[in-house]
C-alpha cells in the first residue's frame, strides 16, 4: 500500500531493493488487471457496449477506496478515513493512515 502523494523516486529509495518495490508493484498490479478483465472491468452504469446492450463490468463492487471518501477503511485495524484529493484533474481516493 503505497501514498498516491509519493513519487516514483521515494518509492524506489537508493537501496538495493529498489528491484523487490518495484516487482511487487508489477505483479500486484498486473493481479488486479487480470482479476478486473475476468469480471468484466469496472465501467460506468451508463457505459453501453458495441451491442447497444448494458455491459457492466462487476469490478467495482471490489474497490476499497474509490468513491468511499469519508467512509472508513475497510482494512482490519486500520480504521483510517478514505480521503479524496484531486491529482492533474482526477480524483484520487485513498487511506492516509495504511497508504503511506
Amino acid at each position: 500500500k503505497i501514498s498516491p502523494l509519493r513519487t516514483a523516486a521515494e518509492v524506489a529509495g537508493k537501496s538495493k531493493k529498489v528491484g523487490v518495490k518495484v516487482q511487487r508493484i508489477f505483479e500486484h498490479t498486473n493481479q488486479v488487471i487480470a482479476e478486473a478483465i475476468m469480471v468484466g472491468g469496472s465501467t460506468i452504469s451508463d457505459f453501453r457496449g458495441v451491442s447497444g446492450e448494458s455491459d457492466l463490468g462487476y469490478f467495482a463492487q471490489q474497490f476499497k477506496v474509490f468513491n468511499r471518501e469519508g467512509e472508513e477503511c475497510v482494512t482490519e485495524s486500520c480504521k483510517g478515513t478514505i480521503l479524496r484529493i484531486v491529482q492533474s484533474g482526477r480524483s484520487t481516493f485513498y487511506c492516509p493512515k495504511c497508504q503511506r
